[in-house]
């Protein structure tokens, strides 16, 4: 019987405290044709000491040493060693359950998919869980639902939490290796979307994802202007290369409310941008997005009622 080697990718920095758990749980899979690369992000702390203890006592682990150049650009450098013929990415702050593998691998040759998401267990700082799902299970999509999937708030899925055949990594979906965008496993996947015919979401826990309250993500540290229209700039001009701008112009305008609305500090309702936004009144939203882009105008009362939502429910 074929088993395709399966390479698991964990870029690393500043993540001493969580790395053992982490390539522990990779190194626990029942599937057992798996390789371990640990992608050394050019980390201050000990974890690339650690890591290089495991690819000692470990024939199936290896590591890269580079210089810091950010998340997406650290899994890159991974999958263009990895030898295995499908490629799962794993963040150094969390873990495998110990059927992800198999479970995965098993749904993509089974239903001829290029990806297949697992759902996932959230555990807070607290240390209480919650499984995270997909709205609907064993739903396949082909590659433009994939990108519609991704360009909608409520829709949105990382890069972690799947196995994908690995030739799909290696095409030109990274976004630039000298800025830190937020976002950018959103970007990634609408890129990747020209790439896959079939993705595939489950309702089988395959991770343990633990909210950090001091990652970028969470901290909003990315969310600045300047940032979102690079970003936004980057996406459009993939929607024009496909001829699928104007489709997903009103879809688009509902993800720029979105973001914006995390990034109020100093925002500046008098930037070009930022009017075309909020000034928008061309598609037909949806009651929550029109009500966000009128708040938008009282930042101090957005953030009031954003900060309080955050406090009730993380």
């Amino acid at each position: 019987m074929n088993q395709p080697k399966v390479s698991i990718i964990i870029p690393v920095y500043n993540t001493e405290k969580t790395l053992a758990r982490c390539v522990d749980s990779a190194l626990a899979q029942t599937y057992k044709n798996c390789e371990v690369i640990i992608v050394d992000d050019g980390t201050p702390d000990g974890a690339g000491v650690i890591a290089d203890d495991y690819a000692t006592r470990h024939d199936n682990v290896r590591v890269i040493h580079k210089q810091n150049a950010g998340l997406a650009e650290a899994r890159h450098s991974g999958v263009k060693e990895a030898k295995g013929e499908y490629i799962i990415h794993l963040d150094s702050d969390d873990e495998l359950l110990p059927d992800a593998v198999e479970y995965l691998l098993a749904k993509c040759e089974e239903q001829n998919l290029d990806i297949a998401y697992g759902s996932y267990i959230r555990i807070n700082e607290r240390g209480q869980k919650s499984v995270v799902s997909f709205p609907n299970d064993s739903t396949i999509l082909t590659g433009e639902g994939f990108l519609e999937y991704n360009i909608t708030p409520v829709g949105i899925c990382a890069n972690w939490g799947c196995l994908a055949k690995k030739e799909l990594w290696l095409q030109d979906i990274y976004p630039p290796s000298d800025t830190k965008l937020p976002s950018e496993d959103i970007l990634i996947n609408i890129k990747l979307s020209r790439f896959v015919e079939r993705v595939g979401f489950f309702n089988h826990p395959v991770c343990y994802y633990y909210y950090n309250s001091q990652s970028l993500s969470i901290t909003g540290s990315l969310s600045r202007l300047d940032k979102w229209k690079e970003y936004y700039s980057i996406v459009e001009k993939e929607l024009m290369s496909r001829n699928l701008l104007e489709k997903y112009e009103s879809t688009l305008l509902s993800m720029k409310i979105f973001h914006i609305s995390f990034c109020m500090n100093n925002l500046d309702t008098s930037d070009k941008w930022v009017k075309s936004i909020i000034e928008n009144k061309k598609f037909k939203l949806s009651f929550k997005y029109r009500l966000i882009q009128y708040l938008i105008q009282y930042p101090r009362l957005w953030e009031f009622l954003r900060d309080t939502k955050r406090r009730l429910f993380n």
